[in-house]
């Protein structure tokens, strides 16, 4: 699980009482790792990242299959000590990585981004738990432009116990729950992609899925969209305050669809805070939709006509007003609180745990039912 924190404040919370005595003995390294793929970035738009990180004299071959889902307790990585600099392929072409390479010249993959990161860790013991906090601070460096790094990662033991420690963090600092991770951004630099907008990314759903499973999918699907827009809704992006809208509206729906596999007794207060925010967005997303598709158009077909200017002039004023409001909703410890508290549950809410032969059969069962056949 990774948070995103201003460098101010892992000081702060590096300082805070209730972190003084658990930051303790931590373990600092400096990583160097190097990115690679071909021109035309076929190991991304396959899903795979591969890296030779540099940890001293040694060098730690990494490849990672990209994270579709937008989870945080499922990836798949692979990890060998190489000789070199270079990755050595020899080690994947007997993986799903080796098959999509298999007609590449040797000479295909090349360096395209490279991460600098001072790592400090922390091995959080407590309660029978022992996570490692790394705290990472650093660049990403790529076609001759930088991206700074402030970030927390909570890694090793459980969920339940991931999610507890990030709680505690919000409690002290402003941290953000982190979707995308530094190969993406490493690549957004590449494509020196301006903060924009972000559309859905739909899950990968199969006929014979669980339907707690799906949810599962749908909810973290939804999450990220919604979190991913919120750096350029900032800017008064109004097409990234309505894909957070659309995100928001698809997750109440897919709550309200699987209400049979996931109405625990978290739920309501789940659909409530989602509905909060959906209001806090509503009205800015709807000035926007009157400047942009009614009172635009409208200047524009009658250019000289000076009514239009002073109407168009006193709802950009209420516009201005109504983001200030939004912007003051996304900044506040509640939007931060719902956004981890509706991850949480997603990935190991009640429903999901529960050993009620009810509720488990419930969620077992297909999320698509075979038609049955009659004559």
């Amino acid at each position: 699980m990774k948070l995103w924190v201003s460098p101010e404040d892992i000081v702060a919370l590096q300082n805070h009482p209730s972190f003084v005595d658990m930051l303790r003995s931590p373990s600092s390294e400096t990583l160097k790792s190097v990115y690679f793929d071909s021109d035309s970035r076929l190991l991304r738009d396959h899903g795979f990242t591969l890296r030779v990180r540099h940890k001293g004299d040694m060098r730690i071959q990494t490849v990672k299959a990209a994270n579709t889902s937008g989870g945080y307790f499922e990836r798949a990585e692979w990890e060998q000590v190489i000789e070199g600099n270079r990755p050595d392929l020899t080690l994947v072409k007997d993986t799903a990585l080796g098959v999509i390479l298999v007609n590449e010249p040797d000479n295909a993959l090349q360096p395209v981004f490279e991460i600098r990161i001072k790592r400090t860790a922390y091995h959080l013991n407590r309660n029978g738990a022992d996570v490692v906090m790394a705290i990472d601070q650093g660049k990403i460096f790529a076609a001759g432009s930088s991206l700074s790094v402030s970030e927390i990662e909570l890694k090793r033991g459980n969920p339940a116990d991931l999610f507890k420690i990030a709680r505690n963090i919000l409690d002290i600092i402003p941290a953000h729950l982190e979707f995308k991770s530094k190969s993406e951004r490493g690549y957004d630099l590449i494509e020196k992609a301006a903060i924009g907008a972000e559309t859905a990314r739909d899950p990968e759903l199969s006929p014979g899925m669980t339907s707690g499973r799906a949810f599962t999918l749908v909810g973290r699907a939804c999450l990220r969209h919604l979190v991913t827009n919120l750096p350029a809704m900032m800017e008064r992006d109004h097409n990234a305050l309505h894909q957070m809208r659309v995100a928001l509206r698809r997750l109440r729906a897919a709550i309200s669809l699987f209400s049979p596999v996931v109405g625990d007794d978290r739920a309501s207060a789940i659909k409530s805070e989602l509905k909060w925010l959906t209001q806090e967005l509503g009205p800015a997303r709807n000035l926007d939709t009157l400047l942009v598709e009614v009172i635009r158009p409208l200047r524009k077909r009658y250019p000289n006509e000076p009514g239009l200017v002073s109407l168009s002039n006193m709802f950009a004023r209420k516009r201005l007003k109504s983001y200030g409001q939004t912007l003051e909703a996304v900044q506040s410890a509640r939007f931060r609180r719902l956004v981890l508290d509706t991850v949480e549950w997603v990935e190991i809410g009640p429903w999901s745990t529960s050993e009620d032969a009810f509720m488990r059969a419930r969620r077992e069962l297909p999320v698509i039912r075979p038609a049955i056949l009659t004559p």
